[in-house]
């Protein structure tokens, strides 16, 4: 269901966005994802709190411990309500004196942007409030109903895009608010089954326990420096552009995010599935088991997003030419970094499942935390002395090769029963040979394409089945192999 669920939204996502582009405008869609990526940048509180809530839930189910686990959901409805409020405040006093006072938005549209910020904080309260309730699915590893809910949510926002259609005037603030509608009823049905499905949610009482309060915000204290240096790579520079570029250039790079976050969309949700079984594993003081589904999960993250990602890097102009015809500048060039940081970070998802497994992430947030944000000064420095928008994506991925070996240098002190050496022997040698093979046919294809046009059709099929036949001769071992073979037997028969 997760894989299937992985096609659609992908699909609908993309064919959404294009709706979205061609009825909003370039400088309309680019003012509705960076006045978003104000809340965003406010949101990061809210992520740190979901990995705890994850793993707290997580460890106790791992034990079967059904009591501590009610505590645990109830606990999180407290602080989450909590956080519910400190955004606010945030919002509507620093958020939206930056709106106002320092963001490149036409003066016509202002009073627009305005509106769209006001339905994106609102949107995300009920974000909050439906966070401890995904926690939930997640830790019990009900992926069938994750999937279902995800489902759910793009098919809305593509029914949300169409009736735009049928808005003649003030699209931008009719999207926002059908948006904010849409994310108040999944709230509403996530709420509905978590409470008639799990036991541990049957109570939605707020309570305060003295007992668990503290570590769960503890956790949260330290992850928010991690969840915080990721929204400053990402919707920090997306804000960098706007003061350097405008919203034009902010449309090309929230288009880049889109194609790259339906593609990670097979990560997260393969590592959705596999992230609380390493949790329970070490709970559980299986080390060995431990270790396995992290050099698992490495691998299989890196390899299923490069089967999608490699075809259109190599392709990149006419997969953006079908898909939205016209297209906003740098777009193509930002595409092709975004996916190429992403290739690097696909390995961190499972890492960082580790670490967070013990407890512990004092070091860790603060090491990976500390490198990630260092992209917002240095892309700053460089932009004010006339480097081009590019230059941003190039600093994150320097920096987030840096962030991957601290990352494995962390995991090795919080979890000393593992090897670091098996990790890099069995995940990250056979990715970086991919990774060398896959960087000579881009070479080989475009020097190709200089003499010759080839079809674009072929080109992304062909690059396809290059990259999956690589996967199983070079990134797969023969024991690997031999389950992938027996699973298609047996998927066939």
């Amino acid at each position: 269901m997760l894989y299937f669920r992985m096609f659609l939204v992908m699909g609908v996502s993309l064919y959404t966005s294009r709706i979205v582009l061609r009825e909003l405008g370039s400088v309309d869609y680019g003012i509705y994802n960076v006045v978003g990526g104000v809340i965003v940048m406010l949101s990061f509180l809210n992520g740190a709190m979901s990995l705890s809530t994850v793993r707290f839930l997580s460890f106790s189910h791992g034990r079967d411990d059904i009591n501590t686990a009610g505590r645990i959901f109830r606990t999180a409805i407290t602080i989450h309500i909590l956080l519910s409020l400190i955004v606010v405040v945030l919002a509507e006093t620093l958020g939206l004196w930056f709106l106002n006072r320092y963001m490149t938005i036409p003066s016509d549209q202002l009073t627009a942007a305005n509106w769209v910020y006001q339905c994106a904080v609102i949107s995300f309260v009920f974000t909050i409030l439906r966070t401890p309730l995904n926690a939930v699915v997640i830790a019990r590893e009900k992926m069938e109903i994750f999937a279902v809910l995800s489902i759910f949510e793009v098919v809305v926002k593509l029914i949300v895009a169409l009736s735009l259609t049928y808005i003649l005037t003030n699209k931008l603030k009719a999207y926002s608010l059908l948006n904010m509608g849409t994310a108040a009823l999944l709230v509403l049905l996530t709420l509905i089954y978590c409470r008639r499905c799990f036991p541990e949610c049957r109570s939605i009482r707020a309570i305060y326990d003295k007992e668990l309060f503290r570590p769960m915000a503890d956790f949260m204290s330290w992850s928010t420096i991690g969840t915080l240096s990721w929204v400053g790579k990402n919707q920090g520079c997306n804000i960098l552009l706007n003061l350097f570029f405008g919203p034009v250039v902010n449309a090309a790079y929230a288009l880049s995010s889109q194609v790259n976050g339906a593609l990670n969309s097979f990560v997260r949700n393969f590592t959705t599935a596999i992230n609380p079984q390493i949790t329970k594993t070490f709970s559980a003081n299986d080390f060995k088991q431990t270790e396995s589904l992290i050099i698992y999960g490495c691998k299989i993250s890196f390899y299923l997003l490069l089967i999608l990602s490699f075809p259109i890097l190599i392709a990149i102009e006419p997969i953006l030419k079908f898909w939205l015809g016209d297209y906003p500048a740098y777009t193509p060039t930002f595409t092709q970094l975004v996916l190429i940081i992403s290739q690097i970070e696909s390995f961190v998802y499972c890492i960082g499942a580790g670490v967070r497994a013990t407890g512990h992430v004092k070091i860790y947030e603060m090491a990976v935390g500390g490198i990630q944000l260092l992209s917002l000064p240095i892309s700053y420095i460089l932009l004010r002395h006339g480097m081009a928008p590019q230059t941003v994506f190039v600093v994150t991925a320097l920096l987030a090769i840096i962030a991957l070996i601290v990352r494995l240098w962390v995991l090795k002190i919080y979890m000393p029963e593992i090897s670091i050496f098996r990790i890099l022997h069995s995940a990250f040698l056979p990715a970086g040979m991919l990774a060398i093979a896959c960087a000579l046919l881009y070479a080989g294809y475009h020097y190709l394409q200089q003499t010759q046009t080839i079809n674009p059709i072929i080109t992304i099929a062909g690059s396809m089945l290059i990259v999956i036949a690589l996967e199983v001769g070079i990134g797969l071992n023969n024991k690997e192999r031999k389950i992938i073979r027996q699973a298609m037997i047996k998927r066939i028969g």
